[in-house]
């Protein structure tokens, strides 16, 4: 394998390169390099490159090693990479005049770079559904807390009153889009760049359409120097994920703030939360913290892998091959991060009151009480914000809270702005000061309002069947492609 270099590779080269990766592929890639293999063989009998007979002995040879699978290759460094160490393998079971013609129209470039596409294919669908998972259970929670009232914040001060289920509404919808993100990158990774060789394609008539279709790819790539070098499809997942990472970081973010003390919204369960070695008080939500911080490697990923292609001609280098472990370790982060943050959701306990009578006293719900005043009094709404702005003001240099408003404090300020007093009854000022009143009265497209709501829940649940839906066609795909695959096989051995 090194005649034009003639000497063993350099002990530095086996230890920090060639035995790291072929441990690295013995683990994820080795499976999938041997689907190459047997498919590639099945295309060399086929457009009559090798006889039937050395791909019936090949074949069956492949099966054998894939029962046994990589523990039996000798994975001698000098060999470089696993694919060579299976060619070894092979050749040692079949003669160089039989296994010596598996390589015949490839080049270790398209078949890395296809192991690569597969590894990754293999990843997207493993996470697609956690992520449907987190998304039914949110939409879950939407639906039982749709009635859950509390403060909406805008700039972390109290704002307008919403409700819980509307809040989780919110991040269904956004993590809806991250979805669609994901399922829009699958469409460009899954295609097969098999039979480019080094980068320049063949002069042996091989049947490229027919290796992407036992490979359960979409199609082959229409240049075979884009195919192998190409590795714009891992940047776009790196950046979906750590986009994804960005909306699991705010959610998460604000579970743990409304975790505090001071809020108190919300409460772990107690196997998801740490103590303390010298408080004995505590309660920690360190499995919140955990969840922010890994979506900070989702971003940092992004970036390394980034940095790697930065100054990388537009053709095959081995700086590439270093974008895969960061890539790998980011597909880990993204579960652990998943299975923490499930966890925590399907754990969470909602204190109800406390978050109402918090929405009924920080002055929420001023702005209710200004829309009431446009549309019983007809007044201008700049008008009604500065009567209700003067009376809130009033109250807070008095450190008095909302429901210490009073029909005496409105009339007084509406004949300052106003130049008449409105004289509405305690009770009216009360209603519209009401945090279940003001969310009922928004039913606008997109509202937190009952009738709103439900239909923003209905189209969330019907986007969710159509996502599954659509990730089990791509799972069948990949099912049909590996049962064509064994089809095929299995004719040939059959002869």
């Amino acid at each position: 394998m090194r005649e034009r270099l003639k000497v063993a590779p350099n002990p530095a080269m086996g230890k920090y390169l060639n035995i790291p990766a072929m441990e690295s592929d013995a683990k994820l890639n080795f499976k999938n390099m041997m689907r190459i293999n047997q498919a590639h063989v099945l295309m060399l009998q086929k457009q009559g490159i090798v006889s039937r007979e050395d791909a019936q002995k090949l074949l069956s040879q492949m099966g054998e090693l894939l029962a046994e699978g990589p523990g039996v290759l000798p994975m001698d460094p000098a060999f470089e990479d696993m694919f060579y160490n299976i060619e070894q393998y092979l050749i040692g079971k079949l003669g160089m005049e039989t296994a010596g013609r598996m390589h015949t129209a490839r080049s270790r470039n398209d078949l890395g770079i296809t192991v690569i596409r597969m590894g990754v294919r293999d990843g997207v669908l493993a996470l697609l559904p956690q992520i449907l998972k987190l998304r039914q259970i949110i939409l879950t929670m939407a639906r039982e807390h749709a009635d859950t009232l509390m403060t909406g914040y805008t700039h972390m001060q109290p704002a307008q009153p919403m409700t819980l289920g509307y809040y989780l509404a919110g991040v269904a919808e956004a993590l809806e889009r991250d979805f669609a993100r994901f399922l829009q990158a699958y469409a460009r990774l899954n295609t097969c760049a098999m039979g480019g060789c080094a980068f320049a394609g063949t002069g042996f008539p091989v049947d490229r359409q027919e290796m992407a279709r036992l490979l359960g790819f979409d199609r082959p790539l229409e240049n075979s120097l884009d195919g192998v070098v190409g590795r714009d499809f891992l940047l776009e997942i790196a950046a979906d994920l750590a986009i994804f990472g960005s909306t699991i970081n705010r959610f998460t973010q604000d579970l743990y703030i409304w975790h505090t003390n001071e809020f108190g919204y919300v409460e772990l369960d107690n196997s998801l939360a740490g103590s303390s070695s010298i408080m004995p008080q505590k309660k920690n939500p360190h499995t919140f913290e955990h969840v922010k911080a890994k979506t900070a490697h989702l971003l940092s990923s992004f970036v390394d892998m980034t940095m790697i292609l930065k100054g990388v001609p537009f053709g095959h280098c081995r700086d590439m091959s270093e974008m895969m472990g960061t890539f790998y370790h980011s597909l880990e982060e993204t579960e652990a991060m998943l299975g923490l943050l499930t966890a925590n959701l399907q754990g969470l306990n909602v204190h109800k009151e406390g978050m109402k009578e918090r929405a009924d006293r920080n002055f929420c719900t001023a702005t209710e009480l200004s829309d009431q005043l446009v549309k019983v009094e007809k007044i201008p709404f700049r008008v009604a914000y500065q009567i209700v702005g003067s009376v809130v003001g009033e109250c807070a240099d008095a450190g008095l809270d909302c429901k210490a408003i009073t029909t005496e404090m409105l009339d007084k300020a509406a004949m300052v702005y106003a130049g008449r007093a409105f004289g509405w009854p305690q009770e009216k000022v009360r209603q519209a000061l009401d945090s279940a009143f003001s969310v009922a009265n928004k039913e606008s497209f997109g509202a937190p309002g009952p009738k709103a709501m439900a239909h923003m829940l209905g189209v969330l649940d019907e986007n969710l069947a159509a996502d599954e839906k659509a990730r089990q066609a791509l799972v069948q795909a990949q099912e049909t492609a590996r049962a064509a695959l064994q089809e095929k096989i299995d004719q040939t051995l059959a002869g």
